[in-house]
Parts: structure tokens; C-alpha cells; sequence
């Protein structure tokens, strides 16, 4: 089977580096392109130099963890700047006249964000898409923003306005909302966000051409970077490449594990029958567990597959579902059949949430990122901010590996022992970090410590990099590894302060 696996992914490569010589890449152009070609060859040698490390230099335990790092950063960058093509270029010739918009139903759950939540639900309003519903869920605020949404209702009456008598968090807000939503598909977006007037057409038109797509991702970045502060700007370049690099791997494998809050659009066939569940997610015995928001989600979509339909027309275009509101045909669970070996032999999750009831499922919903569906987000402006939002994020991420982990394995092979290979790496970084950076030096070896702290800042340059060759003129990337070196050596241990206090579900 693996011979398998390793022949395909061979054939896939040369297809893709085949299909670069005969179309235009709109990315960016020959120049940059060389450029990116380059750091190819400057990833590879460093992991040639690494492996030369672990076996006759650096400590083992730290050369391998490290050899293992850049192993995992060439094949993001590899298969993103190989591979990934964004869907709305096969989209975006997709004539949404004559009836074919259907219903879009744009959710937004908000708590105390008086200063964010106006702009936010303006941007909705102004979507250039006329097709929509806008339901604000507000979950018990105790500002002004009950008022703001009253106030705005006034002025437009597509607003529909639910105000909870107390706070029972955004899964359960969100719920509360899809409970009177009526759209062929579900837009969820946080309160600090503010969507693109043009997102909202994109993202429907993606899903018209290729009725297997369970969900779309945006891409996000930090709403008024260039007039932040330096850790604002920090976050703005690692927003960048997290999407555009990370994300656009796991969409050559339609796989991602992470549907994003900043802007997260579904299916209504895809994801809502999960919502309740979702809502009420359980974990370690904790009722409700507010954590894993994005990630449990996308784990209900990525990991529940459907079976097809008798009789049904596998080459019915979607467009031919009914007309505005529609959602006769549009959501019928019609989904991508994958290679024999990667699929047919699925068996339940072992995630006890996910239905365990369907014998050897053969179809599975794509969930794909687009970097022309763009949002902006808010993010912290201080340290302490920015370390509580990574607390929460560490919770969201133990969660994940046993919502995720036990479902990913059902994907393609390669990008199941990437996934796996990255939770391993994250889980032993602590350790790995005491090792290189305490012990180490103790012992009187400074090479090892020095190489490894090089290595970090260095990867985080390549990632800065790749966003300036994107963002021609872009002043921020020369911050991207200043959020490796916080990421790596200050971040890392804070996985094990989740863990410890994962049953405070306190979200602020």
C-alpha cells in the first residue's frame, strides 16, 4: 500500500510541475517564482546539513527533533508552492444571474464588543452578495453592544437580532442562531472580524463548482496592522503565512484541520446536523466545554462521511439547484470519492462523539482554503492578551487531538503522517527546549544550543520571506521570526499550563 501511496504522490508532482510550464500562475511572477525555488533548495540543504548534524555533531535526542522540524517545514512549503491553487480561479467565471445565488445565512456571535462589533456587522451589510441573512447572536453582553445591534437594526432591516438573557458562549450562540437560519449555506465569522464586500460572492461560487466542497476557509489578516504596535504587526505576518502556507498544504488534499473563526463558511448539509452536538461538546468529563470551538467543528465535517444517493447524477452541475432561497438540490450530500486504499476501508472514529453507525463510507466532503476570501481580524495588543489567547488556543489544540487525531488517519497518507508527525513534535518541544537550552549548556555543548536557536530563527525567516514575495512592498515580514523564536521557546510551555488547568473554562 505504501508503494502505492509514494508512486502517486510522484505522479502528482510531476503533473503539477507539467501544469506550471503550460498556465499562468497569478500568485506572483518567473522572478519571485525563482525565488521561492530557491528557498526550496535552501530548506533542503539545511535538512541535508541537519541529518549530517544528528549523526556525527549535535546531541541525538535534539538533532533528530530538529531534522523532523525542517522535515515537516519543507513539504509545507513544497507542496504549498507546488500544489495549491486557489478554488476561485475555477471559479470565478461562475454566472450567479437567472436564480442562481442561493441563500447565504451570516452568523455572528458577539460578547462585549462594543468597539468591534459595528464595523463588523456593517462589512456584512455591505457584501456585494444580495442573497443573505444576517443573525447576530448577542451572548449576554454587559456594555453597550446590546444597544449598538438595537440601533443598527433600526437602520437595516435585513438584521435579525437574537439577544440571550445570559452568556452561554459562542458554540452555544451560534447554535441559538442556526436554529432560524434558512440558508442553503452557513457563514460564521467572529466579532472582531470584518469580512471583504467580495468574500461572500467568492466562497458561493466555489461551492457552485464543485458541489463536493463541505466547506470554505478564508484568508485572514490583522485588521489595522500598519498602525498597531510592533506585536500587532508581529501577528499580521504570522497570520499571513500560517493560511496561505499551512492552509494551502491541506487543501491539495481537500483535508484541512482547521476551519478558521475569522471566517468560516459551510455547507448547511455538511455541518448542520452536528451543530447541536458540537454545541454541546464534552470533554474529560467537562460539561459544555467552551474550548476547540474551530477545530472541533471542522473535525465534525472532515471526519463524518456520507454515503451517495440511489439514482443519483454524478455529473449534475450544482448550478442546476432551484432558484434564490432554493435549497431543493443544493444540499444534497454528493461527495468526492477518494482513492480505494485511502477511503474504502474507513471504520468508525474513535472520537465516542462521531457516529459510529455507517460500514466502510466511501465519500467525504472536501473543506478547502481560498486566499480571495479575505477577512480581517482583531488580535491582542498586549502580551498578556496575546498569552491568554494562546492558553485558550493550547486547550483548543488537546482537544483536537482527540477530535482530529482520531478521525485524520481516514485521510490520504501523506498528509495523516504530517498531522501526526507535527502533534508529536509540539507534544516533546517542551522537553526537547529543556534539553537544548538548560542541560545542554550544563554538559559544556553550546554548539547544540546555539544551532538549535539558529535554526528556529531561521525557518521563521523563509516563512517572512514567502509573505514579502506575496505582498511586494510589504514592510512587516522581517518580524515573522521574532513569533518563531516567542513561539518556540516561550509558547511551547504553555501547552503544559493548559493541560493542567484545562477544566477552567473561563474564555477570558
Amino acid at each position: 500500500m505504501l508503494k502505492k501511496h509514494f508512486s502517486t504522490w510522484r505522479f502528482a508532482i510531476a503533473l503539477t510541475l507539467q501544469q506550471r510550464k503550460t498556465e499562468k500562475v497569478p500568485e506572483m511572477d518567473k522572478k519571485r517564482w525563482m525565488i521561492r525555488y530557491l528557498m526550496l533548495a535552501g530548506i533542503a540543504t539545511i535538512l541535508a546539513i541537519k541529518l549530517y548534524l544528528l549523526l556525527f555533531v549535535v546531541d541525538l535526542t535534539v538533532g533528530i527533533y530538529s531534522f523532523f522540524t525542517s522535515f515537516i517545514l519543507f513539504n509545507i512549503f513544497f507542496i504549498s508552492f507546488t500544489r495549491y491553487k486557489d478554488p476561485y480561479f475555477d471559479a470565478k467565471d461562475i454566472d450567479l444571474s437567472n436564480g442562481n445565488r442561493p441563500l447565504v445565512s451570516m452568523v455572528v456571535p458577539v460578547k462585549n464588543e462594543e468597539g468591534n462589533i459595528r464595523n463588523c456587522v456593517q462589512s456584512c451589510i455591505n457584501s456585494t452578495y444580495s442573497n443573505k441573512e444576517i443573525i447576530i447572536v448577542n451572548d449576554g453582553s454587559n456594555d453597550s453592544t446590546p444597544q449598538i445591534l438595537d440601533e443598527m437594526k433600526k437602520e437595516e432591516p435585513l438584521l435579525k437580532i437574537i439577544h440571550l438573557s445570559k452568556s452561554v458562549g459562542k458554540k452555544q450562540a451560534i447554535e441559538a442562531a442556526c436554529e432560524i437560519a434558512k440558508g442553503d449555506i452557513f457563514l460564521f465569522m467572529d466579532s472582531d472580524c470584518d469580512i471583504a464586500s467580495d468574500a461572500v460572492e467568492r466562497a458561493v461560487k466555489i461551492f457552485l463548482s464543485d458541489r463536493k466542497i463541505g466547506a470554505v476557509t478564508g484568508h485572514a489578516r490583522v485588521r489595522g496592522a500598519a498602525e498597531g504596535n510592533v506585536l500587532v504587526k508581529v501577528q499580521d505576518v504570522w497570520f499571513d503565512g500560517q493560511f496561505r502556507l499551512l492552509k494551502g498544504m491541506e487543501t491539495n488534499f481537500s483535508s484541512l484541520t482547521c476551519c478558521s473563526g475569522s471566517l468560516s463558511i459551510f455547507r448547511s448539509a455538511a455541518v448542520k446536523p452536528y451543530i447541536h452536538a458540537w454545541a454541546h461538546d464534552k470533554f474529560l468529563g467537562i460539561e459544555d466545554f467552551k474550548f476547540a470551538t474551530d477545530r472541533r467543528l471542522t473535525a465534525y465535517v472532515l471526519g463524518e462521511p456520507f454515503p451517495v444517493l440511489p439514482n443519483d447524477d454524478k455529473n449534475q452541475h450544482l448550478s442546476r439547484s432551484g432558484g434564490e432561497g432554493s435549497n431543493s438540490n443544493f444540499n444534497i450530500p454528493i461527495l468526492l470519492q477518494t482513492g480505494k486504499d485511502d477511503l474504502d476501508t474507513m471504520k468508525s472514529s474513535s472520537d465516542p462523539d462521531i457516529n459510529s453507525s455507517k460500514k466502510n463510507p466511501r465519500y467525504a466532503w472536501r473543506l478547502v482554503y481560498s486566499y480571495s476570501v479575505r477577512a480581517t481580524a482583531g488580535v491582542p495588543e498586549t502580551f498578556t492578551g496575546l498569552l491568554k489567547q494562546q492558553i485558550r488556543w493550547r486547550k483548543s489544540f488537546i482537544r483536537s487531538i482527540f477530535a482530529t487525531g482520531g478521525i485524520y488517519w481516514r485521510r490520504p497518507f501523506w498528509p495523516a503522517f504530517l498531522y501526526y508527525l507535527q502533534i508529536s513534535l509540539k507534544l516533546l518541544r517542551p522537553l526537547v527546549i529543556m534539553k537544548a537550552l538548560i542541560f545542554l549548556p550544563l554538559t559544556g555543548d553550546f554548539a547544540t544550543t546555539a544551532l538549535y536557536i539558529i535554526g528556529a530563527l531561521y525557518s521563521g525567516m523563509f516563512y517572512g520571506i514567502d509573505v514579502r514575495l506575496r505582498n511586494p512592498g510589504y514592510p512587516f515580514w522581517i518580524y515573522r521570526p521574532i513569533m518563531t523564536f516567542v513561539s518556540t521557546f516561550i509558547f511551547s510551555w504553555l501547552v503544559i499550563y493548559a493541560a493542567i488547568t484545562i477544566k477552567k473554562t473561563g474564555w477570558r
